[in-house]
């Protein structure tokens, strides 16, 4: 009889544990399941929120493209982005601007290159050593008016033409160059910049000063690439060019590139 009632009694309390461990086990699960729950959810609404950012980033950094460029090349980069085609660059100008390594203009283009990958495409055209006046008798002179380019930027011969050549003589050479790019190429976007500055000029500011003009009377944009160099009337200037071929040296054509890539982002 004890032994029936102490059976009983085992019983009734294995039946308690095992309802109050049960009871444990299953709230212990539903805490578990909610954390896991909650943190999927944290972890979604983050990824959700980063995606939302990213998204948002995107189109502000392709506003961005070409901010400080010259009037209408932005809006030129956006149409020839949207057809799938590179906004196609033409460098034209003397010795100082040719392809050459640790030019100015191979600077620039390297920049570019990195900068906007396949969607710009730049072309180089050096006329050397040439006046404008030998220029306009060569063969490179009809190419580069019938080279098909979106943004043409010049580099007139001015120092080449300092002895010699008048002002008049130079941009009656120009005048018609541009006058044949824009025949065959009435939507490109015209550019002038002079050659690079050297230790108190005489003749040569006064061309330069002269280009600008003319610049401003063919509303044609004018890089000024002087504004970044040191003053012409500072001895620091002759750190920048050669004395001897008055064309820039090393710290010259970095110090121009500098100014170009700003002028272009």
């Amino acid at each position: 009889m004890k032994k029936r009632r102490f059976l009983m009694v085992f019983v009734m309390i294995a039946c308690v544990v095992s309802v109050v461990g049960g009871h444990f086990f299953y709230n212990n699960k539903l805490e578990k399941n909610a954390y896991a729950a909650k943190r999927e959810i944290g972890i979604t609404e983050k990824r959700t929120a980063s995606k939302k950012v990213s998204s948002e980033e995107t189109p502000l950094l392709k506003e961005n493209l070409f901010a400080n460029a010259p009037e209408g090349i932005a809006e030129l980069y956006k149409e020839k982005e949207k057809m799938g085609n590179p906004l196609k660059f033409h460098l034209v100008g003397s010795t100082n601007t040719s392809s050459d390594q640790g030019t100015w203009a191979q600077l620039f283009t390297t920049e570019m290159t990195n900068t906007y990958k396949e969607k710009v495409n730049l072309h180089t055209t050096s006329t050397g050593d040439m006046t404008s006046l030998e220029l306009q008798d060569d063969s490179i002179y009809e190419e580069i008016q019938t080279r098909k380019s979106d943004v043409i930027i010049i580099e007139p011969p001015l120092l080449n033409d300092n002895d010699g050549i008048s002002m008049r003589d130079t941009l009656f050479v120009l005048s018609n160059m541009i006058e044949g790019i824009k025949t065959s190429n009435p939507e490109a976007i015209i550019l002038i910049q002079s050659s690079n500055p050297i230790s108190k000029p005489a003749k040569y500011a006064d061309q330069v000063l002269e280009l600008e003009n003319f610049a401003k009377e063919e509303s044609i944009t004018y890089l000024n690439i002087w504004s970044s160099w040191p003053s012409v009337d500072s001895e620091e200037i002759k750190d920048y060019y050669d004395s001897t071929t008055l064309q820039p040296n090393e710290k010259g054509h970095k110090l121009w590139a500098d100014f170009m890539i700003k002028a272009f982002q």
